[in-house]
């Protein structure tokens, strides 16, 4: 399998429940690199009020990354205050501009430090661990990837360890920050729950063998089916509730990430040219506009259908939309796992 079209060449599987067959994955080539990126002190930053702009971030190195690849398709995870993006040899320096390119805009535009790092897949393999990677179909619009092995795990402590940090971490001045983020839009309201409360699961089996770890996700998966229901019923993006807004403080983060330190004058710029693509998208979805490339009155379906709500990368993670009882019931059977020295 040629390396550079080792994701676009893997199967897609289409039931969630996959993640947890073997059968469903392949390995990470070896001349292949995980790159990574979090917010250093983010839980500080979420509790000074700038949570909005630690997620941007990690979406906009995502963005900058994915316009880095050009056409190759590579496999990326947003992980709330960073991300992580696998990519292969010949894009590896393209990858660390684009992360340095972010790393000079979250310090410019949000007062945030960003560690960025690469890791190479040999490695992980060294230590005895790997990067499984699948992909998962979300909607007829977007495949999501997946990953399992240990290897993503692995890489995330390499990075944040003060003995290893230093191997893999992009030091400031070692490469030309260089990124585009073109692309990278953030134009709507917060979405309140439609049914009392929207939470955060996370998940992680405390089974080092792989089919006793398998088993606990399809356990959880199981689960929270059970008490939450379908996926529609559960989803946390309901059509309805979705708005595009004007408001300048909730348009700043898109404007801090394409202008960084630019003045006053140009991001007063770039929040009047926002506000008039707002207005016309407004416009156009609310008559149902069909133009050559969007059908607009499936816009706001489509993209609650594309929501990265439910993830795995070496983690179980997922938003869900429900009731204090239902939040009640499933914490009350996740204690009973951990207690059980199943998941943590």
């Amino acid at each position: 399998m040629p390396t550079l079209s080792f994701y676009t060449d893997l199967p897609v599987i289409t039931d969630f429940a996959a993640i947890t067959h073997a059968e469903s994955y392949a390995a990470l080539p070896d001349d292949w690199h995980v790159a990574l990126c979090d917010v250093r002190n983010s839980t500080a930053a979420v509790a000074d009020g700038k949570y909005r702009n630690v997620n941007s971030i990690g979406a906009a190195a995502i963005t900058a990354v994915l316009n880095a690849a050009g056409g190759v398709e590579v496999p990326f995870s947003f992980e709330g205050d960073g991300s992580l993006i696998c990519v292969p040899q010949r894009l590896l320096e393209p990858t660390r501009a684009a992360l340095a390119k972010t790393r000079e805009v979250a310090r410019d535009a949000f007062g945030l430090d960003l560690r960025i790092a690469t890791v190479p897949v040999p490695d992980l393999r060294a230590a005895g661990f790997s990067v499984q990677v699948a992909r998962y179909r979300v909607s007829e619009h977007y495949v999501q990837a997946v990953f399992s092995g240990g290897g993503i795990a692995y890489a995330d402590s390499l990075i944040k360890d003060p003995a290893t940090e230093a191997h893999y971490a992009i030091a400031p001045g070692s490469v030309e920050p260089k990124g585009s983020f073109d692309g990278f839009e953030c134009r709507w309201e917060d979405i309140p729950s439609r049914h009392g409360e929207t939470v955060s699961l996370m998940v992680l089996a405390l089974h080092y063998e792989p089919e006793r770890a398998a088993a606990v996700y399809r356990n959880v998966i199981t689960k929270v089916r059970e008490v939450y229901g379908d996926d529609d019923a559960c989803h946390p993006v309901a059509v309805p509730e979705l708005a595009m807004t004007l408001k300048a403080d909730l348009l700043a983060d898109e404007l801090g990430v394409r202008t960084g330190k630019a003045g006053g004058f140009d991001r007063w710029r770039r929040l009047m040219r926002t506000r008039a693509i707002v207005l016309l998208g407004r416009f156009l979805m609310r008559f149902g506009i069909k133009t050559e490339e969007t059908d607009w009155s499936l816009y706001k379906a489509t993209l609650a259908r594309n929501s990265d709500v439910r993830k795995f990368s070496d983690v179980y993670r997922q938003i869900l939309s429900g009731t204090p009882e239902q939040r009640l019931a499933l914490d009350a059977w996740l204690q009973q796992q951990f207690k059980s020295r199943n998941l943590l």
